[in-house]
């Protein structure tokens, strides 16, 4: 090999003269990578057990180098090691960027806690005040509607400056923090997170005598909860303290916002979509109804011109005899009459009104109910 080059011949013994992970390590690349680049050079490699099986002094049988299309035999083991190029940034991690230039100052937690905001300032009084400590521990709480905290007295000061720069970095971003109800919370636009800060505690190994509960130490270790407890997100003291991870809280919390807004503005559209397709099929609905009722008018009125026919073609009938027969009284006649008025009152053609039958319904030939007094 020269110049970090060599040829796929070699490259094929040198595969089956020891591990991938081996060679691999020589060339100071992953046996993933040299795998890949055996695969694409067309170099058969051993395959799971192969050395286990050589050890163990059993004959192997070991695949022969394939032909090359290709004149080039020679591979450059370079492109192996060359840097791959950097991930893109998310979003979140380029707006977390834009906070750290734009607030460099105003995210560095001091030394010394001075001239703090109103809030830490009341939180600050109500914990010294009242020093409660939470149950079985050593952590000291406040009350409802301060900042909400369970703090060691070692760490107090350091939690309540953490919480000083949060508060003002991000009221420089034009949020605000107030307490909502009995929670403080951030205020980002429409939105609204609970936010508190807590500390670790490491548990005993043994049981308080005559209590049934274990005794619990602070460790020191704090860590910052925004939202409630079943659906927040939390960050904690590790590698990286959680006074340098304040701008990706900032970020976090105008990312989230963000989201939530997208998500409303989805909401609504989908709320709009569905209440137009409810209008549609209402408006269809209203329409066949009312085609269909207009038809049954038709129907009857044409079951009414019918029966009307029926009706004429039986006085006909009548007013024929009445002629053929001199000797039917005069009252006969006037029956004849009222009936052809009855008639033209039925018939939906004519619709002659009637002073009597004015309130029938002419489709049921019934009249109203009415109270029996009336």
């Amino acid at each position: 090999m020269e110049n970090n080059r060599i040829s796929r011949k070699e490259l094929y013994q040198q595969v089956w003269s020891e591990p991938m992970t081996t060679l691999a390590r020589k060339y100071s690349v992953s046996d993933f990578e040299l795998r890949k680049l055996c695969k694409k050079w067309q170099v058969p490699t051993p395959r799971q057990g192969y050395w286990q099986s050589f050890r163990a002094g059993k004959q192997v049988p070991i695949p022969t180098l394939p032909d090359l299309d290709s004149e080039e035999q020679e591979i450059d083991l370079a492109t192996l090691t060359e840097p791959k190029a950097a991930a893109p940034l998310s979003p979140l991690e380029l707006l977390q960027l834009e906070i750290e230039r734009s607030l460099q100052k105003v995210l560095q937690v001091p030394a010394k806690l001075t001239n703090p905001d109103k809030l830490i300032a009341a939180t600050k009084a109500n914990i010294e005040q009242r020093n409660v400590t939470y149950r079985f521990t050593e952590l000291l709480t406040t009350s409802y509607g301060f900042l909400d905290m369970k703090i060691s007295r070692q760490s107090l000061n350091r939690a309540f400056r953490l919480m000083d720069t949060l508060i003002k970095a991000l009221r420089a971003r034009g949020h605000s923090v107030m307490i909502s109800g009995s929670q403080a919370c951030i205020h980002i636009r429409q939105e609204k997170y609970e936010v508190a800060i807590r500390e670790k505690l490491k548990r005993s190994d043994e049981i308080r005598p005559k209590s049934y509960s274990y005794d619990y130490t602070p460790t020191g270790i704090l860590f910052l909860r925004i939202g409630p407890t079943w659906n927040g997100r939390e960050w904690q003291d590790g590698k990286v303290p959680l006074e340098s991870r304040l701008s990706a809280v900032i970020a976090y919390l105008e990312w989230r916002t963000q989201k939530e807004e997208e998500w409303h503005i989805a909401c609504k559209k989908a709320e709009e979509v569905r209440r137009d397709k409810e209008r549609v099929l209402r408006e269809q609905q209203l329409r066949k109804e009312q085609e269909l009722s207009k038809f049954k008018v038709l129907l009857q009125q044409a079951k009414r011109w019918h029966e009307v026919q029926m009706l004429r073609n039986y006085l006909a009938a009548v007013d024929q005899h009445t002629l053929d027969n001199e000797n039917l009284h005069q009252e006969h006649r006037e029956w004849l009459s009222w009936a052809q008025q009855k008639a033209d009152w039925y018939d939906p053609l004519i619709n002659l009104p009637d002073d009597l039958l004015h309130e029938v319904d002419k489709e049921t030939l019934t009249l109203p109910n009415k109270h029996p007094y009336y």
